[in-house]
């Protein structure tokens, strides 16, 4: 065993509740839904400027800043399930541990005493 001492129950409470800051079970709200927002923001913002350098700094602006926001929304989703299927693991070690050392102890063999 590591010298670990993860608390299943707490990680949980943490990864529901960032899942939720992201964007929660259905991916709206939190960060997903403000990232969609912004987009459509800027890009009303764009079709409404009565100037062609503001609506294509605007869209610029977009298309740099766009890409970052939904890769920043990945790693974040990735973050939370990696860490997920870290404490799974974690907890299922646990369980085959306890049950690999059960085993070993009902099957000792002979002593040779």
């Amino acid at each position: 065993m590591s010298g670990w001492d993860i608390d299943p129950d707490g990680v949980g409470s943490v990864l529901q509740s960032v899942g939720g800051m992201i964007g929660g079970e259905d991916g709206g709200g939190g960060l997903v839904a403000t990232t969609a927002s912004v987009g459509e923001g800027l890009t009303y913002a764009s079709s409404c400027a009565n100037s062609s350098p503001i609506s294509y700094a605007l869209q610029g602006f977009l298309e740099a800043y766009g890409a970052k926001a939904r890769a920043m929304t990945a790693k974040s989703v990735s973050a939370v399930v990696g860490c997920g299927e870290a404490t799974t693991a974690y907890i299922d070690g646990d369980l085959e541990m306890a049950a690999e050392a059960q085993s070993s102890a009902s099957h000792v063999g002979d002593l040779n005493l």
